[in-house]
């Protein structure tokens, strides 16, 4: 049986890449993929060859790659691809990727690569001449590197419902309520071993923080349910159990919306 993986989605270089569109409907622009908003995103004009292009500015190295927010269906047709150079009729990296039916319901695409591909130049293509919506859409890409952590992290992880919804009393305790969404907040146990892997969740704490989204796969064996796109609510603390070599700690984050 397959052990399940903690992973991390961190360092996205979408987000500082020249992202282009075969078509991009009024009101809903490719650049809309590198907002963090899972709310606003980018649609196409067509349902028929229709690509997300990516110029990284030098070749990098890609883990992983992640479509949230997508409307794509399972007779889409998907091809993740890559190349040195803005040519394609024949890139040196192509995979076909199956639409399921978990995709479909969880809206996202996440795909593990089976080893890293080092291009400056990659791209989305997609047909899904059947899509009722008449558009395709998605609302951000993530391509980058994944960190997973050399020992199994402790599987009594909890999500729990959470809002910023406001309630306010008059003052004869009538209540008033400015209504917000409810969203997911998790507490992830966890021991960090090694010099190496402290070093890596530093560097996850100092470029992402509490300030900027990644995408945290609670177990590598379900990827696409157990994926989830959010924040952390605290930087990561190292209370030390064994000096240099043990931490353990809690990773507090919320959904992103």
């Amino acid at each position: 049986m397959a052990v399940k993986k903690l992973r991390f989605m961190w360092l996205n270089y979408s987000d500082s890449a020249i992202v282009t569109a075969s078509s991009e409907a009024a009101d809903y622009p490719v650049a809309n993929l590198q907002n963090r908003w899972k709310t606003v995103d980018w649609r196409s004009t067509g349902l028929t060859a229709e690509w997300v292009k990516e110029n990284l500015g030098s070749a990098k190295a890609v883990q992983a790659f992640v479509l949230e927010n997508m409307n794509l269906t399972a007779g889409a047709t998907v091809a993740l691809q890559a190349h040195a150079s803005d040519l394609w009729t024949a890139p040196s990296y192509s995979l076909a990727i199956t639409i399921t039916a978990a995709m479909v319901a969880a809206k996202r695409i996440v795909i593990f690569l089976a080893a890293a591909e080092t291009y400056q130049w990659w791209r989305l293509l997609v047909t899904d001449a059947a899509n009722g919506d008449g558009h395709l859409s998605a609302s951000r890409i993530y391509l980058g590197p994944y960190f997973e952590p050399t020992r199994s992290y402790k599987t009594q992880w909890e999500r729990s419902p959470a809002s910023d919804s406001v309630v306010s009393y008059s003052s004869g305790g009538q209540a008033s309520v400015t209504e917000r969404p409810i969203f997911w907040v998790y507490n992830l146990p966890i021991s960090i071993v090694g010099s190496a892997d402290e070093l890596a969740y530093a560097a996850i704490d100092d470029t992402c923080g509490i300030k900027i989204p990644l995408w945290i796969c609670l177990d590598s064996t379900d990827e696409i349910v157990r994926t989830v796109y959010g924040h952390f609510m605290e930087y990561i603390a190292f209370p030390s159990v064994i000096d240099g070599s043990l931490w353990d700690t809690n990773l507090k984050f919320r959904e992103e919306l």
